[in-house]
């Protein structure tokens, strides 16, 4: 006996149809900006940040305070990290520069590969557009040599991991406001690795009180902030809005906790830049491993 064939509804599919073309369309449209983007950008590879970084290292070296409050808030060579981060860079500053340089440039650049692979083996419209967004501003990063690729891919693969409170802790302590993704862990009522989070993000920063603090540079300086194009408190109304959704959304343990809390770390920052968008694969990606809710997780 023959199955029974199932009408076809002629309107649905050419609804279909024509997502699928727009879809396309808007993916292929994404795809040439993006290599505009990345031709226009490519050959500028300073690697500045290397200079803070080193630079702190060499402070360190010549017993000089690590935080030194004379340099200019939009200069490279401010040091706004945690003290550990720049022990990691005082072995390296004896070696010579252009090895240190490109060897950092290859670390980061391999994690901005591997956020990007992970996009495209999702085989999502979504993830595909993402991913050609991203890539230009990614490419930036690493060219300028900035920590940030490495920050994004601890998030994005480390959060769902029994260690993700380990890994939210170290971004914490380089960037500060990561530490709103400890959210997710409210979200799915997990109380230990809360605590945990905070236990290592304190610990990291705790070497803070070792140094003498009155030349931290905390004038955010110009950038692409609320902060600096409107006013401070435009900002402070911005951020604190996000992050009380964020909030929200944790206590009802919604799924949009993820992306709920990369736009509060977008908006929370007074000193940011579109590459700030790059948290936004932190809750692509770790949305289909560690749904609020379910029990899906990594070893």
């Amino acid at each position: 006996m023959l199955p029974k064939s199932h009408p076809v509804d002629p309107a649905a599919s050419a609804a279909r149809s024509r997502q699928r073309a727009i879809e396309r369309f808007l993916i292929g449209l994404l795809f040439a900006t993006m290599l505009i983007r990345v031709v226009l950008i490519w050959n500028e590879w300073g690697f500045e940040d290397v200079n803070a970084y080193l630079g702190a290292a060499h402070r360190l070296r010549d017993g000089e305070p690590l935080y030194a409050g004379n340099i200019d808030p939009d200069s490279y060579r401010v040091f706004r990290y945690a003290p550990w981060f720049a022990w990691i860079w005082v072995p390296l500053s004896y070696l010579p520069k252009a090895l240190v340089t490109w060897g950092w440039g290859a670390i980061l650049a391999g994690a901005s590969a591997v956020i990007l692979l992970r996009l495209a083996q999702l085989r999502q419209p979504a993830a595909w557009a993402l991913a050609f967004v991203l890539t230009p501003w990614l490419l930036s990063l690493v060219q300028v040599g900035n920590i940030q690729p490495l920050v994004v891919a601890m998030l994005a693969f480390g959060i769902s991991r029994r260690s993700g409170p380990l890994w939210i802790g170290i971004a914490a302590s380089l960037k500060g406001v990561p530490l709103l993704f400890g959210l997710v862990y409210l979200a799915r009522r997990e109380w230990m690795r809360i605590g945990l989070m905070v236990v290592a993000a304190a610990i990291l920063l705790a070497p803070l009180l070792l140094y003498d603090l009155s030349g931290y540079q905390t004038d955010p300086g110009r950038s692409f902030s609320l902060y600096y194009y409107v006013s401070p408190m435009a900002w402070a109304a911005a951020a604190g809005t996000a992050t009380l959704v964020a909030l929200l959304l944790a206590v009802r343990r919604s799924p949009y906790v993820y992306v709920a809390c990369a736009i509060a770390v977008m908006l929370l920052a007074p000193r940011t830049h579109v590459t700030y968008a790059t948290y936004l694969v932190v809750g692509l990606l770790n949305g289909g491993l560690d749904r609020i809710g379910g029990d899906a997780r990594q070893d």
